[in-house]
């Protein structure tokens, strides 16, 4: 790819690359740049920066969340599936922690995620005074138990069904509040 093709888009998807096969330390501009066929400077036209990449990088994540949970009639089947779609993605997604550690979205395109999060709970029949918090505890679960460290007490209680225990608990909450 020459600097004239190159994008934004283009520049996350190789950077993602990256973190996927090397880790987050390996997601560098320079390394980036190699990865698309470009020199480093040229990357700045499109990311000011490390941690600005960072923060694309997690709004591509999370943007793919919302577009694989599954279609349903039911608020709580749908935060469900959000639930569960977050908690795999950041389970299979390498050095994940650290991602979200060093990025911050850009706080438009945060806005536009909840926005959109809150829109689908409501439109299937969330109360609205209450579906912002309720995506947000169950993204704050998810990311809870998707860092947390490996248990040994989960040889007998496996994560997953813990995990999913939790996530029905939570939902059941504002199943009440409704």
């Amino acid at each position: 790819m020459t600097s004239g093709n190159l994008d934004r888009d283009a520049i996350v998807r190789a950077a993602l690359a990256i973190l996927a096969e090397h880790g987050l330390q390996a997601v560098s501009l320079r390394n980036v740049a190699a990865a698309v066929g470009a020199r480093a400077p040229s990357l700045y036209w499109h990311v000011a920066n490390k941690t600005a990449l960072f923060g694309l990088m997690s709004e591509a994540i999370f943007r793919e969340c919302l577009d694989q949970v599954e279609a349903s009639d039911d608020w709580r089947e749908w935060l469900h599936s959000l639930g569960t779609t977050v908690w795999h993605t950041q389970r299979r997604t390498r050095d994940v922690h650290q991602l979200m550690m060093q990025s911050s979205m850009d706080p438009e395109v945060l806005r536009g995620f909840t926005s959109r999060m809150v829109a689908e709970l409501t439109a299937r029949g969330l109360d609205p005074a209450i579906a912002f918090e309720a995506q947000k505890s169950v993204l704050a679960l998810a990311t809870g138990w998707t860092m947390m460290p490996k248990d040994p007490a989960f040889e007998v209680n496996p994560q997953e069904q813990s995990f999913l225990h939790c996530l029905d608990v939570v939902i059941r909450g504002w199943d009440r509040s409704d």
